[in-house]
C-alpha cells in the first residue's frame, strides 16, 4: 500500500491517526500498551485543499492531540486499489515491488505500494494487494506537517487504513463464514471480503456519497439539500416508485458477492459498514438487500479495546475508521 518508507522501530507507542477526508479531517491520537490501545482524544477539523493549485498548508495540533507520531490518509479519488496475483518465484521485495508497479501500469505520477495477504506455497502465486495514490497527493499531505512535528512515518488511501481498523477485530478472526467490510466515503466505496480471518477479495469504487446524491437529484430532479434528505433521512421518495439511481454501482457490488461465496463455497455470514454512507437508510437497506445480511455499524474504538470516548465521537463512531486504521496500522508496525 502506498506508505512512507520510514522505519518506525519498535518503540512507536503513541501516534495520531489523520484522516484528509474532501468533507472534513477526523483526528485520533491512540496509544500502545503491551497489545491494548487506548483513545487519548479525537477531534473534526475543516478539510484541507488538496487540488492542484492549492496554498501551502500546516497542520495545527492541540496539546491532547499532539503524540511524537503521525499517520495519515487520503480519500484519493484518483488512487487505484488491486487484488492480485504474482508469482511466487519472486521472493524478494525489491522484485515484487517492481512486478506490482508493472502490473499496475501507473507512471511516475504515482506512489505505488503493496501488501503480501499471503505468500504463495508448492508453486501457488502470491494473493497480493497492491495500492497507487497519486505522487501530488503524497507529497501534499508530508508539507502538512511542519518541521517533523509530529513526525510523518505512514501514508495510505483512506479506505485501505479503514480496513486496518477492521481486519485484526474478533469481528474477522472470529467468524466462521464470509464476512463483508463497506467503507462508504464521501469519494469512494470500498469493498472487501474476509474469509477464516484471512482477506479474499478487495474492490475500489469510485462512488461515494457525493455520486450517489448527485445521483438521486438527477433521478428526481431535486435540489442538493433535498436530495441528502433522500439520502441520509427518508429514502421512500426513491423506494415507493422502486427508482435505482445507482443500479450499475450495485450490481458491480453483487457481482463480486457472488464471485466471493462462490469461489470460496461458503456465504455471507456478517456485513459491516462504515463512513458516511453507513448512516444512509437508503444506501444500508440496499446493501442489506444484495448480501443478504443486516448491516452493522462498524465501530472501529470499542471492538479495537478503546472504551472511553469523547462525546464528539459519540454517534459518528463509523467516520473515524480511517483515521482510527491508519494510527493502528503504525502502532503494530504495518509501514
Amino acid at each position: 500500500m502506498a506508505k512512507d518508507k520510514k522505519d518506525t522501530g519498535p518503540n512507536i507507542t503513541d501516534v495520531v491517526g489523520v484522516d484528509f477526508g474532501s468533507t472534513s479531517t477526523k483526528l485520533v491520537r491512540i496509544r500502545r500498551s503491551g497489545q491494548g490501545f487506548t483513545l487519548v482524544d479525537a477531534d473534526v477539523l475543516p478539510p484541507f485543499d488538496l487540488s492542484e493549485d492549492a496554498e501551502p498548508q500546516k497542520i495545527s495540533l492541540s496539546k491532547k492531540l499532539m503524540a511524537p507520531y503521525a499517520a495519515a490518509c487520503v480519500a484519493g479519488r484518483d488512487s487505484h486499489v488491486r487484488f492480485m496475483f504474482v508469482s511466487s518465484k519472486l521472493q524478494d521485495n525489491k522484485s515484487i515491488q517492481s512486478r506490482v508497479s508493472k502490473s499496475l501500469g501507473l507512471g511516475n505520477d504515482f506512489r505505488v505500494g503493496y501488501s503480501i495477504v499471503e505468500r504463495g506455497q508448492d508453486g501457488m502465486d502470491h494473493k497480493v494487494l497492491a495500492a497507487g495514490l497519486p505522487t501530488r497527493e503524497v507529497n501534499m499531505m508530508r508539507e502538512f506537517f511542519v518541521n517533523n512535528k509530529p513526525s510523518l512515518i505512514h501514508m495510505e488511501i483512506a479506505g485501505l487504513s479503514a480496513l486496518s481498523s477492521f481486519s485484526h477485530s474478533p469481528a474477522v478472526q472470529g467468524a466462521e463464514g464470509i464476512v463483508c467490510y463497506l467503507e462508504g466515503g464521501a469519494e469512494s466505496t470500498l469493498l472487501s471480503f474476509f474469509l477464516g480471518g484471512e482477506l479474499r477479495l478487495v474492490r475500489k469504487f469510485d462512488h461515494g456519497a457525493n455520486y450517489i446524491q448527485s445521483r438521486i437529484q438527477d433521478v428526481l430532479n431535486l435540489s442538493e439539500d433535498d436530495a441528502l434528505t433522500i439520502l441520509f433521512e427518508d429514502a421512500a421518495p426513491l423506494l415507493d416508485q422502486q427508482l435505482d439511481p445507482i443500479g450499475t454501482l450495485l450490481q458491480e457490488i453483487s457481482i463480486s458477492r457472488k464471485f466471493v461465496e462462490r469461489n470460496e463455497n461458503s456465504r455471507i455470514e456478517a456485513v459491516y459498514a462504515s463512513g458516511g454512507l453507513s448512516y444512509s437508510p437508503y444506501w444500508t437497506y440496499m446493501m442489506t438487500d444484495i448480501m443478504g445480511a443486516e448491516i452493522q455499524i462498524w465501530n472501529p474504538f470499542l471492538l479495537n479495546g478503546m472504551k472511553n470516548l469523547p462525546k464528539g465521537v459519540l454517534g459518528v463512531e463509523s467516520m473515524f475508521a480511517p483515521a482510527v486504521g491508519a494510527a493502528l496500522a503504525a502502532l503494530r508496525g504495518h509501514v
